[in-house]
């Protein structure tokens, strides 16, 4: 797994004996140029893909040698989905998570409660959800993520330990607050792209066709089409004998900060 820092120093050796070897000999700008853009498309897969681990470990997948699956849902609560998809989880007596953002939390506090009383876990996901998130100063991310802890363990009476970057776009200055807050940064092994993909039918077939033992589904509970996918998932799993961890039991992590 490449580091940053590792990357870096690479990187500045490389330029460094290029440039040594420019006093003796001509180095042609192009590659310079053929380094430095290398360079800059590494750390920008790094920004992109989360369980690259680049700029911070993220947790993507549980045990892959048992027939267990995951589900995390994003970017809610929302008014009409989250609860169909508790009172759907209820009825297959199935545990998930939800990674809230602070905005919907504030907006829907009785959502919140009902989701950690009908026991699933919650995790942070940002107050804001910017599509700039990832441009952001180090202290407006720490901002952010404070005041959605803060609010939620009003709520809950738990201090969150999960967090999963919106976009699952990581860099330096959020794992700088990562590290410093002791999260658990958590990813995905399964993308559902339910927020593209407008077919039920097609978003059903991307999930089965790709689901393998040990994922992590990432899905949003802000998609009204996400509940009839997740229902017909529910007994797809059911036909194929996999089974349901809540994610803190699936990775064998806690999920919130011991009292």
């Amino acid at each position: 797994m490449l580091k940053y820092r590792t990357i870096s120093v690479i990187f500045i050796i490389l330029i460094a004996a290029l440039a040594i070897a420019d006093l003796f000999l001509s180095v042609s700008l192009l590659l310079y140029a053929g380094i430095i853009i290398a360079y800059t498309a590494l750390l920008a897969w790094g920004s992109a893909d989360i369980s690259s681990g680049m700029y911070v470990k993220a947790l993507c997948r549980g045990n892959m040698e048992k027939r267990t699956i995951a589900l995390t849902f994003d970017d809610g609560p929302d008014i009409r989905v989250t609860p169909a998809l508790l009172d759907l989880l209820a009825a297959n007596n199935i545990k998930a998570a939800f990674f809230v953002t602070g905005k919907n939390a504030e907006k829907h506090p009785d959502i919140i409660r009902r989701i950690d009383r009908d026991g699933h876990i919650i995790g942070a996901h940002s107050w804001s959800h910017s599509i700039f998130y990832d441009l952001f100063s180090r202290s407006s991310m720490l901002a952010e993520i404070e005041k959605t802890e803060e609010l939620t363990g009003s709520l809950i009476n738990k201090k969150l330990k999960l967090f999963r970057p919106p976009f699952g776009v990581t860099n330096p200055p959020l794992a700088d607050v990562l590290r410093h807050k002791n999260y658990h940064v958590i990813g995905w092994s399964l993308r559902s792209l339910d927020t593209a993909i407008k077919d039920e039918n097609r978003l059903f077939s991307r999930i089965t066709a790709r689901i393998k033992q040990g994922d992590i589904i990432l899905l949003h509970d802000t998609m009204e089409k996400t509940v009839n996918v997740t229902e017909k998932f529910i007994k797809f799993a059911a036909q194929n004998e996999f089974s349901f961890e809540r994610l803190d039991n699936h990775l064998g992590i806690e999920a919130y900060e011991k009292n």
